[in-house]
C-alpha cells in the first residue's frame, strides 16, 4: 500500500510525516470559507469596501456598483443616467456608518454620498468650483466621524475636509490647521478620529496627528502633535482602532505599526516571529475579531526597479496572547478554502462573521462559531495513496497521541507536530500482524494492540513489536484459530493483575496471562446453560461496572452477557419485543456508568439505553421517541457537567441525562463525517474528547463547544399583493421601503398579501429558522423552518399585526422579532361615513312617518313586522340546518366495502348544528382500498357545502395512488372556489394494498394502529394544515405494513373533544388506552364500546360536534 523504509533490527515500518493531517497547527478547528461572486448576484468581483448597516445588511463596494446583501440575495445600486438621486459613479471604495445609522459612501469621482434609507436614494455632495464651502475634491479616499456627529473626509490630493451636518457646509483643511501647516500636496489614504479625540491623517510621505479642539462657534481647531518614530518617511496606508483604543497603522512596503499612547511613539509590530517578508508588506486591511485576534491582508514588498507584480499574502490571523500566527492561502485543490491571496478588505460583523473582499474573486465568508470541533483528516502519503482509513481508537500520554486505524498504528507528538506510522510488513514477522487494528490498551512501556489477525505487544520506547501467537502449532490465518482475530477491546482488572481480558470474533471472551501467554476461551456451548449466548462467539466490548465488581459485562450481537468472575458463568440481558423495559436492541456496543449508578448502553440499531441496576429495567432513547440523531450509537463519554457525548451513524450528540435533551452536531459543525466507528472514542486525563470515524477524527474540550449566542436581527424585506411586490411611491400604499415601515394600510380589494423576511445572521443563513403569526387572524405561531415567506389570502377588512421571529444556526431565537401593523380598509359602503348616511336617511324617514301617522300605531306595526321577520328567520335557519344535515348524510356511502382480508365498521352521530364530518371508501380494480375521513371547518350549510365538495373531489382523486398529489389537487380546487379563510377541509386519507398501509393527514387527529403481535397501539400524528389553506404545503406521508389481527382506528375530533359536565375533555390519551384494551374485538364491538363511552361521558346529551370514527381490522 505505502512505500516505507525498513528497520530490520526493530521489525517495524517507520515513516515520519510533518503534515500528516490537514491544518496549520494541530489544535486548530478547520477553517472553511463560503464564496460569493457574480454567479451569486454580486455586481462585480473586485471588492474595495465592506460595512454592516443598522439593520444588519452587509454592503459591498465594487468597481461596478454598490451591493447590499441580506444573507440570501444581493440588491445592486448603480448610476442611473438622468437620475440625480442615484449614485454619481459606480465605483465605491470607502464606507462610513454614523452613530445615527446613516450610511455614507465614497470613491473615485463618486464624491461623498449619503444613502437615504427612507426611499433608497442617494444625496451626493460634489466639488463646485464656484462654492468655497463645497467638497474640495470628488475623489474621496476615507471617511471618519467626530464626537459631534460631523464627518472628516480624506480626499486623494486636496487634503481633507470637515462636513458640518447642521449647516450642510464643508470646511477645508486650510481653515482648520494652524497657519503655515501644509500637507505638501500629499496623496491621502486614511483619516480617523480616535476615541481620545485625536485626528489621524495618513498618506504618501508623512503621518499627521492632531488634537481636535473646538472654537466657541463649534468649528474644529486642529493642534498638531509631534510623533516619535524612527521612520523617516512614513507612507500610511490603513488605520484601525481596536476596542481598547489602540491605534494600528500599516505603511506602504513597511509592515505594521502600533501607537504607544504613553510616550506618543509609533513602533513597528513583530507579528510573532512570522515570515520576514511581512515586515516589508503593505497591509491593505486591518481587522479584529470577537476573540481579539488581529486579521491582516495585503501585498508583499514590491521592488519597483524590477517591475515586480504585486503578490497577495493571503489572510493572516494573529493571536498576540498565545503568540500564534496563521496564514490562510489560496489552494486550488480546496474548494472551501480562500478563493484568492489578494485581499483588499476584511470586515467583522456584529454576529462575529468575518467578510473578506478579494481583488478579483469576489467575497469570502468565514465564521468561527460554525465549526465547533477540531478536525484531523488524513492526507495521502504520496501521490496516488488514499491516506489512513477508518480511525478505530486512541490513547494519549505525555503529549503523544497513539491512534489505531484500519491502516496501522500512528504515533503523533502533539508538542513537536511529528508523526510515525507503523504498519504490517508481510516480509517482517515482527511487524504488526495486521493493519486493521481494533483495540489498544496501555500497559506501562507497552501497548497491546488487537488486530484482525491476532494480538500484538508494541514497545513504545524501542518502537518494536511482538506478535502474540496463542497456539504456535497453528497459523493465525486459519479460521480455527479465530481466537486471535478481531480483538475489540482489552481490559485488565485491578483485582486480577497480569491478566488481560478481551473480546474476539470467533473466540468469544478471552482470558490471557501476560507472562506465559496461557489463555482460556469462554465460548458458546449448547450443552451448558450459562455459557456465552452468541453462537458465533462474537464478543465486542468488555467492561467492569462499579455496581458489579465481580462481573464483566460483555457486549455482543445477542445482547449483554454478564460474566461472573468467580463461577465463570454468564447471565444475560436480551431484547424482548413484548417488554418495553428490556434493552432496545441486542447489538450492544459500549457501556458507561454515571455518578447516579445508571448504566448507559450504546446499541447499534436501538439507540441509547439507560439501565437501572436496582430495578433491572431499561429506559430507551431512540429516533421514534427522542431527538437522538440515529439509532446506531457507538459509545458515550461524560463531560464535567454531567452531559454524555456520543458518536453515532449520524454525527455526534450531546445528551443531558437529567432533562433527556439532545443537542446534535453534523458535518456543518466541523465533524469528520456523519459516520463514526465503534470503539473510536477516548477521553484524556485533562478532559479532551476524541471521536474517530471513516474520514479522520475530531477532538475537543466539551466546555469549548459553544453555541452562537447572537440571535438574528429580523427584517421584513418585501410585501407582495397578489404575488406582485409593492414598491414605495407617491401612488403606492407603501411610502418607504418595507423594512423601514411600521404600518401598512391597504384598500379592501388588496387582501391577498405575502410577506418576505430574513433573519440577518450570516453564520450559515441556510440553517436559520422562522416563525410568523398574523394577530387577529390566528392565535398561534406558524413555524416555517427555513421558509422566509408568509402568505394570507382573502383577508377580511380590519386591523391586524404581522409578527415574525427567527433563530440562528444553533437554535437561538430572537423572540422580539419584527412587527408590522396591517390595516385593510372596508369597502366604501361599509365605512363610517356610509353608515352615518344610512342612519341619517333612516332618521329622516322615521320623522316623516311620525309626522303622518300616530306613533303608537307605527310602533305596533313595526313590532309585528319585526316579530314576523324573526319567526321567518328562525324557520329559515331551522330548514337550512335540516337541509345541511340531509346533504351531509347523503354524501356518506350507502354500504361498506366487502373485502376478503378486511373487516370494516363505521359510526357517525351528527351534532345539533351540522359539524361537517365525512367519511368515504373507494376500492380500486387492483383491490386497493382508499379510506378517507374528514371534518369541514365551520358548521351548518357551509360545512355541508364543503362536504359535498370533498365528496366530489374524493371521487375524482381516490383512484390516484399518490395521496400527496390528491391533497395538493384538492387544496387547489378548494382555493379556486373562494370559500374564504374560514372554510377548509381537514382530512385523513389512507390506502391499503395487501399488507401495505400508506397514510397522510391534513389537520385531523392522529391515526391509531394496534399491532396484534406486540399489543401496542401506534399513534401516527401529523403536523399539517387543512386542505384549502396553503398552496404546496409539505404534507408528510407514512408507509407501514399491517398483519392479520392489526386494527386501525380513524376519527374526527368530535369524540376526543366531548366535554363532561365538569369541563373535562374525553381526550386522545383516554381513546388510545381504551383502544388498546378493546382492539382485539370485532370492529362492530369496538364501535359500540366508543359509542357508549361517548354517550356516558356527556350523560347522553347531544354532542356539540359531529362524532365519527372508522374501524378497520385485518383478518
Amino acid at each position: 500500500m505505502y512505500k516505507f523504509s525498513l528497520n530490520s533490527n526493530k521489525g517495524t515500518v517507520l515513516f515520519f510525516l510533518l503534515s500528516f493531517f490537514i491544518g496549520v497547527y494541530a489544535q486548530d478547528k478547520p477553517v472553511t470559507f463560503d464564496h460569493f461572486t457574480t454567479r451569486d448576484g454580486l455586481s462585480q468581483n473586485r471588492i474595495y469596501g465592506i460595512i454592516q448597516d443598522s439593520l444588519g445588511f452587509i454592503w459591498f463596494g465594487t468597481e461596478d456598483g454598490l451591493n447590499r446583501y441580506d444573507g440570501y440575495n444581493f440588491k445592486v445600486f448603480k448610476n442611473i443616467p438622468g437620475d440625480t438621486t442615484s449614485l454619481v459613479e459606480n465605483i465605491v471604495t470607502t464606507f462610513h456608518l454614523t452613530k445615527k445609522g446613516e450610511l455614507w459612501v465614497g470613491g473615485p469621482r463618486t464624491g461623498l454620498a449619503r444613502f437615504n434609507a427612507q426611499n433608497e436614494t442617494f444625496t451626493t455632495f460634489l466639488n463646485d468650483h464656484s462654492d468655497p464651502r463645497s467638497l474640495s475634491e470628488n475623489f474621496v479616499k476615507d471617511i471618519s466621524e467626530d464626537e459631534k456627529g460631523n464627518l472628516w473626509i480624506a480626499t486623494n490630493s486636496s487634503g481633507f475636509d470637515y462636513y458640518d451636518s447642521q449647516k450642510n457646509i464643508f470646511l477645508h483643511m486650510a481653515n482648520l490647521v494652524p497657519r503655515g501647516y501644509e500637507l505638501n500636496n500629499e496623496i491621502l489614504n486614511f483619516i480617523h478620529q480616535d476615541k481620545s479625540g485625536y485626528l489621524w491623517v495618513g498618506g504618501k510621505g508623512k503621518l499627521h496627528l492632531f488634537k481636535v479642539e473646538y472654537t466657541s462657534e463649534g468649528i474644529p481647531a486642529l493642534r498638531p502633535v509631534r510623533l516619535n518614530t524612527d521612520v523617516t518617511e512614513f507612507n500610511g496606508f490603513r488605520i484601525k482602532e481596536d476596542k481598547s483604543g489602540n491605534i494600528w497603522i500599516s505603511s506602504f512596503n513597511n509592515g505594521l505599526f502600533r501607537y504607544d499612547k504613553d510616550n506618543k511613539t509609533l513602533k513597528p509590530v513583530d507579528l510573532v516571529n512570522s515570515n520576514q517578508l511581512y515586515k516589508k508588506s503593505t497591509f491593505l486591511s486591518i481587522e479584529f475579531d470577537d476573540d481579539g485576534h488581529m486579521w491582516l491582508a495585503g501585498l508583499l514588498d514590491q521592488d519597483s526597479d524590477k517591475n515586480s507584480l504585486a503578490q497577495g499574502i493571503g489572510l493572516l490571523e494573529v493571536d498576540f496572547e498565545n503568540s500564534k500566527v496563521r496564514n490562510f492561502q489560496y489552494d486550488p485543490k480546496n474548494d472551501k478554502g480562500l478563493s484568492s491571496n489578494w485581499i483588499n478588505v476584511i470586515y467583522n460583523d456584529r454576529t462575529g462573521t468575518m467578510w473578506i473582499g478579494t481583488d478579483l474573486f469576489g467575497i469570502n465568508r468565514y465564521d468561527k462559531s460554525v465549526v465547533k470541533f477540531s478536525l484531523f483528516k488524513p492526507e495521502p502519503f504520496e501521490y496516488g495513496d488514499q491516506g489512513v482509513a477508518g480511525i478505530r481508537g486512541f490513547y494519549e500520554e505525555e503529549n503523544v497521541l497513539w491512534i489505531i486505524s484500519a491502516d496501522g498504528l500512528i504515533s503523533y507528538n502533539r508538542k513537536t507536530d511529528q508523526y510515525e506510522h507503523f504498519v504490517h510488513d508481510p516480509k517482517n514477522k515482527n511487524s504488526i500482524s495486521s493493519d486493521e487494528i481494533r483495540a489498544i490498551y496501555n500497559d506501562g512501556n507497552y501497548l497491546w494492540l488487537g488486530t484482525t489477525e491476532g494480538l500484538n505487544r508494541f514497545n513504545k520506547r524501542t518502537k518494536t513489536n511482538e506478535r502474540i501467537f496463542l497456539d504456535e502449532n497453528k497459523r493465525v490465518e486459519k479460521s480455527e484459530n479465530r481466537v486471535n482475530s478481531f480483538n475489540y477491546n482489552i481490559l485488565e482488572l485491578d483485582e486480577m493483575p497480569g491478566i488481560l481480558w478481551y473480546g474476539s470474533s470467533g473466540g468469544g471472551l478471552v482470558k490471557l496471562n501476560k507472562k506465559d501467554f496461557t489463555y482460556k476461551n469462554y465460548t458458546y456451548d449448547p450443552e451448558t446453560q450459562n455459557s456465552l449466548n452468541n453462537r458465533q462467539n462474537f464478543a465486542r466490548f468488555i467492561w467492569q461496572s462499579d455496581s458489579f465488581p465481580n462481573e464483566l459485562w460483555v457486549g455482543t450481537t445477542h445482547g449483554i452477557n454478564i460474566f461472573n468472575l468467580e463461577t465463570e458463568t454468564f447471565r444475560y440481558y436480551e431484547h424482548d419485543p413484548k417488554n418495553d423495559k428490556s434493552i432496545s436492541h441486542n447489538n450492544a456496543m459500549h457501556f458507561y456508568q454515571d455518578e447516579d449508578g445508571y448504566i448507559w448502553i450504546s446499541t447499534y440499531g436501538g439507540g441509547l439505553n439507560r439501565f437501572d441496576p436496582k430495578t433491572e429495567t431499561f429506559l430507551r432513547f431512540t429516533e421514534s421517541n427522542s431527538d437522538i440523531p440515529n439509532n446506531g450509537v457507538y459509545g458515550v463519554l461524560p463531560d464535567e457537567q454531567g452531559n454524555l457525548w456520543m458518536s453515532t451513524n449520524n454525527g455526534i450528540s450531546k445528551f443531558n441525562p437529567k432533562t433527556f435533551e439532545f443537542r446534535n452536531y453534523t458535518v456543518d459543525d466541523g465533524l469528520q463525517g456523519e459516520e463514526f466507528n465503534g470503539g473510536a472514542l477516548y477521553k484524556s486525563k485533562d478532559g479532551e474528547m476524541f471521536f474517530g470515524g471513516i474520514n479522520g477524527f475530531n477532538c475537543f474540550y466539551p466546555a469549548e463547544v459553544k453555541d452562537n449566542k447572537i440571535s438574528p436581527e429580523i427584517v421584513i424585506t418585501d410585501v407582495k399583493i397578489f404575488n406582485k411586490s409593492l414598491r414605495p411611491g407617491k401612488d403606492s400604499p407603501l411610502k418607504k421601503p418595507i423594512y423601514n415601515t411600521t404600518e401598512l394600510v391597504l384598500p379592501y380589494w388588496q387582501n391577498d398579501i405575502s410577506f418576505d423576511f430574513v433573519g440577518v445572521h450570516y453564520a450559515k443563513p441556510s440553517k436559520n429558522k422562522y416563525a410568523f403569526m398574523l394577530e387577529n387572524y390566528e392565535d398561534n405561531w406558524r413555524y416555517s423552518g427555513s421558509t422566509r415567506t408568509a402568505t394570507y389570502t382573502n383577508l377580511d377588512y380590519g386591523e391586524y399585526i404581522f409578527h415574525v421571529k427567527g433563530s440562528n444556526l444553533d437554535g437561538l431565537w430572537n423572540e422580539h422579532g419584527r412587527s408590522l401593523k396591517l390595516t385593510i380598509l372596508p369597502p366604501w359602503w361599509q365605512t363610517g361615513w356610509a353608515y352615518a348616511g344610512y342612519f341619517l336617511a333612516f332618521v329622516m324617514i322615521i320623522f316623516v312617518i311620525d309626522r303622518i301617522q300616530r306613533a303608537r300605531l307605527l310602533a305596533k306595526a313595526r313590532q309585528k313586522h319585526e316579530l314576523a321577520l324573526l319567526e321567518a328567520e328562525n324557520e329559515r335557519k331551522t330548514k337550512e340546518l335540516e337541509e345541511a344535515r340531509q346533504l351531509q348524510l347523503s354524501m356518506l356511502p350507502k354500504e361498506l366495502p366487502q373485502l376478503p382480508h378486511l373487516d370494516i365498521a363505521v359510526y357517525m352521530e351528527t351534532a345539533t348544528e351540522v359539524g361537517g364530518d365525512y367519511y368515504d371508501f373507494h376500492v380500486a380494480l387492483d383491490g386497493t382500498l382508499t379510506v378517507v375521513i374528514g371534518d369541514a371547518t365551520g358548521h351548518g350549510m357551509k360545512a355541508g357545502t364543503m362536504v359535498t365538495t370533498a365528496k366530489s373531489l374524493f371521487n375524482s382523486y381516490a383512484p390516484n395512488p399518490d395521496i400527496l398529489y390528491s391533497f395538493q389537487e384538492i387544496t387547489r380546487c378548494i382555493k379556486q372556489m373562494n370559500f374564504g379563510k374560514q372554510l377548509s377541509m381537514c382530512m385523513t386519507m389512507l390506502k391499503i394494498q395487501g399488507n401495505k398501509l400508506t397514510m397522510s393527514v391534513a389537520g385531523m387527529p392522529p391515526a391509531f394502529v394496534f399491532r396484534k403481535d406486540t399489543r401496542v397501539v401506534e399513534e401516527h400524528l401529523f403536523q399539517a394544515m387543512p386542505l384549502g389553506t396553503m398552496d404546496k404545503f409539505p404534507y408528510e406521508i407514512k408507509d407501514t405494513t399491517i398483519k392479520p389481527g392489526d386494527t386501525i382506528l380513524l376519527m374526527s375530533d368530535g369524540l376526543p373533544e366531548l366535554t363532561s359536565d365538569s369541563g373535562e375533555m374525553y381526550g386522545y390519551k383516554r381513546i388510545r388506552n381504551n383502544f388498546e384494551d378493546v382492539a382485539e374485538q370485532a370492529p362492530e364491538d369496538i364501535i359500540s364500546f366508543f359509542k357508549n363511552e361517548g354517550s356516558g361521558w356527556i350523560n347522553n346529551a347531544d354532542p356539540d360536534d359531529d362524532v365519527t370514527f372508522v374501524v378497520i381490522k385485518v383478518k
